[in-house]
């Protein structure tokens, strides 16, 4: 993408959306824990393998994509480096976190919210 501006603007709308969708998840997962049978959920959650790998690998994919925005901008900070791309490259990192935490969120508002 030539312009920076335009994809730090898209990316900041983006994460404006991601953040209140995650929201709505994170609310609707809060108002239905109150009812919930914690037995139930231990069951739904841990003898359901692909649940905790999918939950593993955006937890840790959250986790790494912080560590390298961290680390560009601490090498910034130095001087070290110094590149529009190493911006842009910062800001997907930061929209990626928002996206990976947001679909964590859903596969625990779907796990919770089970139509029977």
């Amino acid at each position: 993408m030539e312009n920076p501006a335009l994809l730090y603007t898209i990316l900041v709308g983006g994460s404006v959306v991601l953040a209140l969708i995650g929201l709505y998840f994170v609310i609707r997962i809060w108002i239905k824990w109150e009812d919930l049978d914690i037995d139930v959920i231990q069951a739904r959650v841990f003898l359901n393998k692909k649940f905790i790998e999918r939950n593993w690998l955006y937890v840790f994919l959250a986790g790494a994509s912080i560590t390298v925005h961290q680390l560009i901008n601490f090498l910034t900070s130095l001087n070290y480096i110094s590149s529009p791309w190493i911006n842009q490259i910062s800001y997907i990192l930061e929209f990626m976190v928002l996206l990976l935490l947001v679909m964590l969120a859903y596969e625990w508002f779907k796990v919770l919210h089970i139509k029977k």
